[in-house]
């Protein structure tokens, strides 16, 4: 008797939530499409992640305040993520939203003091980068000079350092980031290769 009037409870709650509109888990009490959604969302962020505090490190920014930058945007795609997944490209949005964040972290840190020196896994990404770049031995090995290059670089070209060279992911999903083609990230890289050679080549001579 438990049984079966645990299977009517069952089915009584089923319909109510039919009736709602919508399909809830009657054991979870979660509403079937959110969960599925959740899932979605967390893909999504897990899959970005690693660009994402990658650009927030490359401006000298803390590992505590990369991740803090890296939550606020978590926090921002949340809330507007049923909007985001109508956009052609959600990972260009969500890099639209990243560079705002990490503007406001980075005047937020200067107004503190400054920003500080690059992490020890930013400067191996620097060098990783350099070598990727095929700059020569010496420069490759000047981390502090690489970074203070890149930093002076346009902002579109410090992006394709960061992630085609840096991260070394591939061009397609660059120009998926950057909301570009892969033309664009082909010509940024080159512009940004010849420009790094330029100045460090100059203030190593």
């Amino acid at each position: 008797m438990r049984f079966g009037g645990a299977g009517r409870d069952r089915s009584a709650r089923e319909a109510c939530s039919r009736r709602k509109g919508r399909t809830v888990d009657p054991d979870l009490g979660l509403v079937v499409g959110q969960r599925r959604d959740q899932l979605t969302f967390d893909a999504f962020c897990e899959t970005h992640q690693r660009a994402w505090l990658a650009a927030a490190r490359a401006r000298r920014l803390s590992e505590e305040q990369s991740r803090a930058v890296v939550g606020a945007l978590r926090h921002w795609l949340r809330g507007e993520w049923q909007m985001l997944l109508r956009e052609p490209v959600p990972a260009a949005e969500a890099w639209k939203v990243l560079k705002v964040e990490i503007a406001a972290a980075v005047a937020a840190a200067e107004a503190n003091g400054g920003a500080g020196e690059p992490q020890e896994q930013w400067r191996l990404a620097i060098r990783a980068a350099a070598h990727r770049m095929r700059l020569t031995m010496r420069i490759a090995e000047d981390a502090s000079g690489i970074y203070a290059a890149i930093l002076a670089l346009p902002e579109r070209q410090q992006d394709v350092v960061v992630l085609h060279y840096a991260l070394d992911l591939p061009e397609e999903t660059v120009a998926d980031y950057l909301g570009s083609t892969m033309a664009t990230v082909r010509s940024n890289a080159r512009h940004a290769r010849n420009r790094l050679r330029e100045k460090l080549g100059r203030e190593g001579a």
